[in-house]
């Protein structure tokens, strides 16, 4: 069952971790009228109400009178009530001056802490001492007595007995005075039977009481009768920084674990005490990934850390919000993704065998040889780094009032069977109860609420008084459950104020040492026997869920757009690990802070995925039917990367061939030519051009480039060329055939002059000719014929 609405009723001095962070709203108006009333106060004494009262307490000169020791007179006022939220106000603590607790068969000293937080200075006065009227035997009598203060401005009630009175002087704002007291016995002795003795004060101005303030402590006389077994939870975490930090600084760890450093405080309390450890793995880490580079007070912690006998269980990376991760509607919790973007190999390296550099009398002399160079070992993994020998890993801590309906199932199936819860998370039983409880099927270990407040208010005091009494509260209680049905308590140390490693040291101490409790381990409290209890839904604000699902989407479009690097682990990897850290649970405390590094965290992401896009270029022309569009990458990465180029045309006039792969380098520029074929008819088309990962995921945002396409004009040139070359080569041929004819010409008229001259020599030579043909003839003849006779004469 989930109960809709929280108990209505609920400790006054209780400082619910998250009603006290809207409290400071109510004391800026609280503040607001109390300044209107000043401003006012001519008016109301024109009304006939005399503001001398609240004069009195400020310092405020023009109200009432004041008698020889400077007391405002009687003038009667509305009493300035005391805001006892930790803000502003006036704050009255009451405590044994060494001791936590009361003997009352001895004198007692007590001291009471005035604490002037108003921010104007207060006038002198009267302290008065008190006590509870009658024994405080039951938490509702307890709480009662503690409720008082600061109900009326008629002091704390007829209830209580003065004890004593004491002049109090002027204080200035933001000052503290301590008032002693001591008492003798007779005056405690109504009280020697009981378990708890209420003490109280009261701060009078004039006849005004201006703050009181009541406390409880257990009464050492009262013999215990039982114990009650109490297992204490404490975080090893950092603080939050002014931006995500996925991975504490170099410059950070040495500081945090230097000899007066966060984290060197935390193992101080919690070193060698019976307390378990919710330890945030980032610290882990954050060493690790350093290698050999780690500052030597880092490496000497995270030593230290390992001699502990504590028990301790892992908190989510960074103490992440587990319950804003469920009401998102994650798959599954968040994790890192890895580490190897910021590990350096050259800090993982093994000096060779034998290679001693160290001075003395029997160390080698250098010599002008190379030096062996050292061995690199492999850089350790993910699981390596953030591997520790936990007593278990099945506990989840969600921050404080943040568990709603259903995220005890997602926990469950995380792995997480177990939960810590606030006490105000959880509806109240009726009668003793133990830590261990079952809700809604689920395991949980719910917080006492007696014990957990005061123990968070004891480890944050800033003075002794405050110390003082919380710690008598919480040992009050303890006095009280001492002997009852409960088997084991859980009170849980705050995650997000700081705590003082001595005030914690010291609180540890008195539970242990006190006969009403007995420290005890994680193991008792979840082996005990489970009561059902009913969970208080308390999910997160709105704006934080609204804000956590746009981290969540922000990050998943980083993931998609690393698909253009050879290892994606370069960019998701570190925008995981500043994920996580922006989801810790100490920015709960400062809402305004963190939705301002939230916002920042978006922008930049918003600029990784756009810091690779396509470089908007003039128009272009194209007059061939086969051409390139050339296409210009901006890469802003400190990471090559490689994209396909892809141009889509508006029309059919021209068609793109294929898509084209380019890897640009890291912060530069990269000019590719996408092929394009000239389609059918000219015209304008408008390109536009878009990257993709090699897996298909838009890169950028796509750029649109107009082109002018005439291919026609291909053909056209050609033509005109070829008619020129003709043209030309005619033209040539032409004047060749004309140049030759004319010579000839010239060479047929000189011809004719010389032809008849040339006829009367060659007649007269051929008739020469003849002549001599025809004697040639007869002598031939005349040769035959002898020829002949000679050849029959022989015959």
């Amino acid at each position: 069952m989930v109960a809709e609405v929280k108990p209505a009723r609920r400790r006054a001095d209780s400082p619910a971790p998250r009603s006290s962070r809207r409290g400071r709203v109510v004391v800026v108006a609280l503040a607001v009228a109390a300044l209107t009333g000043i401003a006012a106060a001519p008016i109301a004494a024109t009304a006939g109400a005399d503001p001398a009262g609240l004069q009195a307490v400020l310092g405020i000169a023009g109200g009432g009178t004041a008698d020889a020791d400077g007391v405002a007179g009687p003038a009667k006022s509305r009493p300035l009530q005391s805001v006892d939220d930790g803000d502003a106000g006036l704050r009255l603590r009451v405590s044994p001056t060494i001791s936590t607790s009361l003997t009352l068969s001895a004198p007692v000293t007590i001291t009471v802490e005035i604490e002037n937080a108003t921010g104007e200075t207060l006038a002198p006065g009267r302290l008065r001492l008190v006590r509870a009227g009658a024994a405080i035997d039951d938490e509702s009598e307890l709480d009662d007595w503690l409720a008082t203060a600061g109900e009326s401005g008629a002091g704390i009630g007829d209830a209580a007995v003065t004890l004593a009175e004491s002049e109090s002087r002027g204080l200035a704002a933001g000052g503290t005075a301590l008032v002693p007291f001591t008492i003798p016995p007779e005056l405690l002795a109504e009280l020697r039977g009981s378990r708890i003795v209420g003490l109280g004060a009261e701060l009078v101005v004039g006849d005004t009481v201006v703050a009181t303030g009541t406390d409880a402590y257990p009464n050492a006389d009262v013999p215990a009768n039982g114990s009650v077994a109490v297992t204490l939870v404490a975080p090893l975490t950092v603080p939050v920084a002014a931006g995500p930090s996925g991975l504490i600084p170099s410059t950070q760890l040495e500081n945090w674990t230097g000899p007066t450093g966060v984290l060197t405080r935390q193992v101080d309390a919690l070193e060698g005490r019976r307390v378990a450890i919710g330890l945030d793995p980032r610290i882990l880490a954050s060493i690790r990934v350093l290698g050999s580079s780690a500052p030597p007070s880092a490496t000497a912690w995270l030593e230290r850390l390992t001699g502990l006998t504590n028990e301790i269980f892992p908190l989510a990376y960074a103490d992440a919000d587990l319950a804003a991760q469920s009401q998102v509607g994650l798959p599954a919790l968040l994790s890192p993704i890895s580490f190897e973007d910021a590990m350096d190999p050259a800090n993982f390296t093994t000096a060779p065998e034998g290679g001693d550099t160290g001075a003395g009398e029997d160390a080698v002399e250098p010599t002008d040889a190379p030096a062996e160079p050292g061995t690199t070992d492999a850089v350790p993994t993910t699981e390596e780094l953030l591997a520790w020998p936990y007593t278990r890993t099945d506990l989840a801590w969600p921050a404080d009032d943040t568990v709603a309906p259903g995220d005890l199932a997602y926990l469950d199936a995380a792995g997480l069977t177990s939960a810590l819860l606030t006490p105000t998370n959880v509806a109240p039983v009726e009668g003793p109860t133990s830590a261990s409880a079952t809700i809604d099927g689920s395991t949980a270990l719910v917080a006492d609420a007696g014990l957990t407040e005061p123990l968070r208010a004891a480890a944050a005091a800033q003075t002794d008084s405050e110390w003082n009494a919380a710690t008598g509260r919480l040992l009050s209680e303890l006095a009280l459950d001492a002997g009852s049905a409960r088997t084991t308590v859980l009170a849980t140390f705050d995650r997000g104020a700081p705590a003082r490693s001595d005030r914690v040291s010291a609180l540890i101490d008195e539970i242990e040492r006190s006969g009403w409790s007995t420290l005890a381990g994680l193991a008792d409290a979840i082996g005990a026997p489970p009561a059902p209890r009913t969970l208080v839904g308390e999910p997160e604000a709105d704006d934080r869920r609204a804000t956590v699902s746009r981290m969540i989407a922000a990050e998943a479009e980083v993931t998609a757009f690393a698909s253009i690097l050879a290892d994606e682990r370069q960019l998701t990897a570190p925008t995981r690990r500043d994920l996580l850290s922006l989801l810790d649970v100490a920015w709960l405390d400062d809402h305004g802070a963190w939705a301002s590094a939230a916002g920042d965290w978006l922008i930049d992401q918003r600029d990784i995925v756009g810091s690779v896009s396509v470089v908007q270029s003039s128009p272009i022309n194209v007059v061939s039917t086969e051409t390139g569009v050339p296409t210009t990458i901006d890469n802003g990465l400190p990471y090559p990367v490689t994209v396909l180029v892809e141009v889509d045309p508006s029309n059919g006039r021209l068609i793109v061939e294929d898509r084209i792969e380019v890897t640009v380098e890291p912060e530069s520029r990269s000019t590719v030519v996408v092929p394009v074929v000239a389609g059918v008819g000219n015209g304008e088309v408008s390109l536009v051009v878009s990257l993709t990962s090699p897996t298909g995921v838009p890169i950028g945002n796509p750029v649109t480039i107009p082109a002018n396409v005439q291919a026609d004009w291909e053909g056209l040139g050609a033509a005109i060329l070829a008619t020129i070359v003709v043209l030309v080569f005619g033209i040539g041929i032409w004047r060749n055939i004309r140049r030759r004819r004319r010579a000839r010409a010239e060479q047929g008229a000189d011809a004719t002059g010389e032809g008849a001259e040339a006829a009367t020599v060659e007649g007269t030579a051929a008739a020469a000719t003849d002549t001599t043909e025809a004697s040639d003839d007869e002598a031939s003849a005349t040769d035959a014929s002898a020829t002949d006779a000679e050849s029959g004469a022989r015959g």
